[in-house]
């Protein structure tokens, strides 16, 4: 999905546990979802595979803002140590025909003649022309769980009304999904076993924004989830799209045992 919330908060104020903020004229409940992070992305981190001429990576351009989904691009362009140009959406015509979503919304990716909108359509993208993905069974083992982010987890994640406002979130209670999720984490450390992929990126960053969203919300009560989104923000290239701050807080923010009340009310 393209970026539709603007969180109304730095992420500093959030992350603390502070409960009603504004920014640009809106209000906490009610306010276009997003993320604003403490700090902008930095270079690239060293390549972990094999890479395209670097020609052809310096064409990637990522169009998007702190303020939205394209954060979570940024992290997995970070992963696999990819070349590309960062072009900040406040400075551009989102209206002109030229520019990537002919919905005018962020992120979106241009390439070459490729032109990319929806978060989980680009991660599939870059995964499959960079990030080893290269064949039908490759692509198959993680494009299930990008699209199971997009399509199942973010409905649960953020409750909006009917203009797309979040409101609310699934996650203060125990949807089915989320328990069958903390099932399948058992003796995994990612969704691919010991290999990090991009699948993890499309789920941690959803699960993740949950905690920047609504920063009382306990994960703690699902141990595997916990552990595997506190593993997330630790990653290094995390770090580097969302803020080292902001990532250290939500690490903290899931590791450690959960108490028996936080088992059985769900809240810190």
């Amino acid at each position: 999905r393209a970026a539709r919330l603007v969180v109304v908060a730095a992420a500093a104020a959030v992350l603390v546990g502070k409960a009603s903020f504004s920014s640009a004229g809106l209000s906490f409940v009610g306010a276009a979802r997003g993320v604003v992070p403490l700090q902008s992305p930095i270079l690239p981190g060293r390549p972990r595979r094999s890479q395209p001429p670097k020609s052809a990576l310096q064409a990637l351009r990522l169009y998007g803002s702190q303020g939205s989904r394209s954060p979570l691009v940024n992290w997995y362009l970070y992963e696999i140590g990819a070349e590309f140009e960062m072009m900040d959406a406040g400075g551009i015509d989102r209206s002109s025909p030229s520019f990537p979503n002919p919905f005018g919304q962020i992120p979106a990716l241009s390439d070459g003649d490729v032109q990319l909108f929806e978060s989980g359509a680009i991660l599939l993208y870059l995964a499959q022309k960079y990030g080893g993905m290269d064949s039908p069974e490759k692509l198959a083992s993680v494009s299930k769980w990008v699209v199971w982010a997009n399509a199942a987890l973010d409905p649960i994640v953020f409750k909006e009304n009917e203009s797309g406002q979040v409101l609310d979130t699934g996650l203060k209670g125990r949807p089915r999904k989320i328990e069958r999720f903390e099932e399948i984490l058992e003796g995994r450390q990612w969704l691919l076993g010991d290999e990090f992929s991009v699948a993890d990126v499309a789920v941690a960053s959803y699960l993740l924004y949950g905690i920047m969203f609504f920063p009382d919300l306990n994960m703690r009560k699902w141990p595997n989830i916990a552990r595997y989104m506190a593993a997330a923000a630790q990653r290094p290239a995390y770090g580097k799209a969302f803020g080292a701050k902001t990532a250290a807080m939500l690490a903290q923010k899931c590791s450690g045992p959960p108490s028996e009340d936080e088992k059985k009310f769900g809240f810190f």
